[in-house]
């Protein structure tokens, strides 16, 4: 185990030696030193653990002495304990007020010189733990938080590739869906005046099925070219607008109102807020989210089915629009990947795209809303739009 080691400044012969018999008896080594200059010699020598200093040696030197080691960077941390007689307590101040952290009076009581000994000792070596410690820590945090740093640039860099990479792929598709439209208009003309002339019935009937798929392309690329400007441009390709809700479902329902009518599906609109359900929104892009969430009810609703619309007002400064229908629902793999453009073609929305609640997605998101789709209980589909009636 360590020895401590103390030093003692101390003139008087007698009292160095009495003194140095009680450390060594304990254990402690001890070095002696006769004066300041003695005394700053052996302290740059040696690693000493604790001092005594006669608190009378000739003249003030005791006081500078201890000043003299408390305003030293490598000295400042070893306790001084001053050694007084009974007629030498009326200068205990000053012997504070120079760096002393204790006294003891002489002649030495044994008990009370072993007790302050140690007690200081171990004030010493708890304060040094302690500040080992608190190093140890601080070391620690200066380290992790550079680790951490270091992980955050890694994260900037992976989001800043990951955002030029969906600009990309965005620009792509708004690239093909350009591409796709330039034919496309030449084929829709050429149907148009094809439509014109009188044909076999066999003809007409693949005639139908040509106008029906250049149809379903021509939606395809609107579709992909809308869900581009609004990955791209977010809430920046809206533009906002007071809006009736119940104007916007309407106009929806009026536009699927023909398919309706093919298969006898009855809407049912109804507003349960207090008034005109007012909110600031981009009347184009909600009125095509509808128009996709109505078509998929119309797909898989059966004849003679029922759609039903509900408008509640949701606090705080929300507006709730529920659609539901009583056709055949959502499957389980569908509801996993909903979202997703080209996702499970089986799933509950437009079945040659995949890209119908993706689009519809995008337009909630840009109006900082939620959407959220779900199965009816026992059957049927259920979607909520949940929109801030305040952008």
């Amino acid at each position: 185990m360590k020895k401590f080691k103390i030093l003692v400044i101390d003139d008087q012969t007698d009292d160095r030696i009495s003194l140095e018999e009680i450390l060594v008896a304990n254990d402690f080594l001890v070095l002696n030193a006769s004066g300041r200059e003695e005394a700053e010699q052996l302290l740059s020598e040696e690693l000493v653990d604790l001092i005594f200093i006669d608190g009378v040696i000739t003249g003030i030197q005791p006081l500078s002495t201890a000043k003299l080691i408390k305003t030293n960077e490598n000295w400042k941390d070893i306790p001084i304990i001053f050694m007084v007689g009974k007629d030498d307590l009326r200068i205990l101040k000053e012997l504070y007020q120079s760096g002393g952290d204790d006294y003891i009076i002489k002649p030495f009581t044994w008990s009370e010189l072993l007790m302050k000994t140690r007690l200081h000792l171990e004030l010493k070596y708890s304060r040094q733990m302690a500040k080992n410690s608190n190093q140890m820590l601080e070391s620690r945090v200066i380290q992790r938080t550079n680790e951490l740093e270091a992980s955050l640039k890694k994260l900037r860099e992976a989001n800043k590739e990951l955002g030029v990479l969906e600009i990309a792929k965005s620009e792509f598709f708004n690239l093909i869906s350009h591409e796709i439209r330039t034919p496309l208009n030449g084929i829709l003309g050429s149907l148009a005046l094809i439509d014109r002339l009188k044909l076999p019935d066999d003809v007409n009937h693949y005639f139908s099925l040509l106008d029906l798929s250049v149809k379903r392309l021509e939606d395809f690329s609107n579709t992909i070219l809308e869900a581009s400007k609004l990955r791209i441009k977010g809430a920046k390709a809206l533009v906002f607008m007071e809006t009736d809700l119940v104007m916007i479902l309407q106009d929806a329902i009026s536009e699927c109102s023909t398919k309706f009518c093919k298969k006898n599906i009855s809407v049912d609109l109804q507003n349960y807020t207090s008034g005109t359900p007012l909110l600031k929104a981009d009347q184009k892009y909600l009125l095509k989210c509808f128009n996709v969430i109505l078509d998929n009810s119309f797909k898989f609703s059966h004849g003679g089915g029922k759609i039903e619309i509900s408008i509640i007002a949701q606090p705080p400064g929300f507006l709730k629009t529920v659609i539901s229908d009583y056709g055949t629902g959502f499957s389980k793999a569908s509801l996993e990947n909903i979202y997703h453009g080209f996702a499970n073609l089986n799933a509950h929305f437009d079945q040659n795209t995949g890209m119908g609640l993706h689009l519809a997605k995008l337009i909630i998101d840009a109006h900082s809303g939620f959407i959220k789709v779900g199965n009816n209980n026992p059957t049927g589909a259920i979607v909520e739009i949940l929109i801030p009636v305040d952008h």
